[in-house]
C-alpha cells in the first residue's frame, strides 16, 4: 500500500473520500492493464511497531482507508490478504513457494526474509515500466554478499530495535566487515547450535568482531575502527540483537506453526458494476466522470481475459 500512495499524508484520509483513494483507483486501473497477476499483502496485527528505525504505527493508514483500498482490490479483481506479521516476510515466503515471481516493495530487507527478486520504483520517474531490480543471485555474484553477510550489515547498521537513537556503524564499514566471514559464521551458528551453545559462540564471536575492527589484519576494512569496537564493548553489549536476528530467521507468516493456508495469486476480471458503485459512493464522482474513469478499467478486462486464456493453455 505504501508503494501506491507514499507521497501523501494519511492525516487527510479519514473519510475515505480523499485524494489518496482517487490516486489508488487510478493506479490500480493502470495496473489492471499490465500483463501480470498482481497480489497484495498487508502488514498484520503482529507486525513490529518499530521497523528500520522508524515507528511504523504513525505511518499506518487509517482503518477506513485500508478497508476502502481492499474493497477496490476486490472490485478490480486482485486477490489480497492480511499477513499475521510483516508483509515483506509473507511475500518472501510466497515467493519461496513459487506462488509469485517477484516482490514489489520499497524495503530491501525483503531479501533478508528470503525474497529472491525485488522490484522498486525509481523515485520521481512516474512510470511503472522503470524499476530497480534486485536479485539474490546478482548480489551474491556482483557484490559477493550472501544471506549471512546481509544479516551482518543489517545488524550493525540498522536501528531496527528498541533504540532508535541512531546508527552506530555505517553500511560501508559493515559491508567490508562482512568479507571477514562474520555474517556467514553467525548465520550458520544460529541455525545449527542449541541455544546455550549458540550464546557461548556469540560471546567469542563478538570479541573476534571487535578485534578485527581494531586491527583489520587482512586490510579489508581500509582502516581501523577503534570507536566502533568500543561502542560494541561498552554501549551495545547485547550485539548482535537476537530479537532482530529472530525476526529474519524465524519470521511470523501465515505458514507458521504448521499452518497451510490456500492462497490464490491469480487475478480476475474487474467487476465494472462494483467499481461504478464505489466511484459514486466513495469518491463522489459524477456519472460522467465515472464513465470516463472506467474506460481504463474496460481495457483491464481485456487484459485479464488474455491472462485467463494464457493460464488455461499453460
Amino acid at each position: 500500500m505504501y508503494s501506491l500512495v507514499n507521497v501523501f499524508s494519511w492525516r487527510r484520509a479519514g473519510t475515505g473520500q480523499s485524494d489518496e483513494m482517487k490516486i489508488i483507483f487510478r493506479r490500480l486501473s493502470a495496473l489492471s492493464r499490465f500483463l501480470l497477476h498482481a497480489y497484495f499483502v498487508f502488514d498484520g496485527p503482529d507486525c513490529p511497531q518499530l521497523k528500520r528505525g522508524k515507528n511504523v504505527t504513525s505511518l499506518s493508514a487509517p482503518r477506513l482507508l485500508s478497508q476502502r483500498f481492499q474493497e477496490l482490490l476486490t472490485a478490480f479483481g486482485f486477490n489480497w490478504h492480511v499477513a499475521p506479521g510483516e508483509a515483506e516476510a509473507e511475500l518472501a515466503y510466497l515467493q519461496s513457494l513459487g506462488l509469485i515471481d517477484a516482490v514489489v516493495t520499497p524495503y530491501n530487507d525483503a531479501l533478508l526474509f528470503g525474497a529472491a527478486c525485488i522490484f522498486r520504483s525509481i523515485p520521481h520517474i512516474g512510470r511503472y515500466e522503470d524499476m530497480y531490480v534486485y536479485t539474490r543471485d546478482a548480489i551474491e555474484k556482483d557484490a559477493s554478499l550472501e544471506w549471512g553477510d546481509l544479516l551482518l550489515v543489517t545488524l550493525m547498521s540498522s536501528t531496527d530495535n528498541n533504540d532508535a537513537s541512531g546508527c552506530w556503524c555505517s553500511v560501508e564499514v559493515a559491508r567490508r566487515l562482512a568479507y571477514y566471514g562474520f555474517g556467514r559464521s553467525l548465520l550458520e551458528a544460529a541455525v545449527s547450535f542449541p541455544f546455550v551453545e549458540f550464546m557461548d559462540f556469540v560471546a567469542k564471536w563478538r570479541d573476534n568482531v571487535c578485534e578485527v575492527l581494531r586491527t583489520d589484519p587482512q586490510r579489508l576494512l581500509g582502516s581501523k575502527h577503534h570507536e566502533i569496537a568500543r561502542i560494541i564493548k561498552e554501549e551495545h553489549t547485547e550485539f548482535p540483537d537476537l530479537a532482530v536476528l529472530a525476526i529474519y530467521l524465524l519470521p511470523l507468516t501465515s505458514w507458521s506453526d504448521g499452518r497451510s493456508p490456500v492462497i490464490t495469486t491469480t487475478s480476475r476480471q474487474p467487476d465494472l458494476r462494483s467499481l461504478s458503485a464505489f466511484c459514486l459512493q466513495c469518491l463522489s464522482w459524477s456519472p460522467s466522470v465515472v464513465q470516463s474513469e472506467l474506460m481504463d478499467a474496460l481495457a483491464g478486462t481485456v487484459t485479464r481475459a488474455l491472462l485467463q486464456v494464457s493460464s488455461t493453455f499453460m
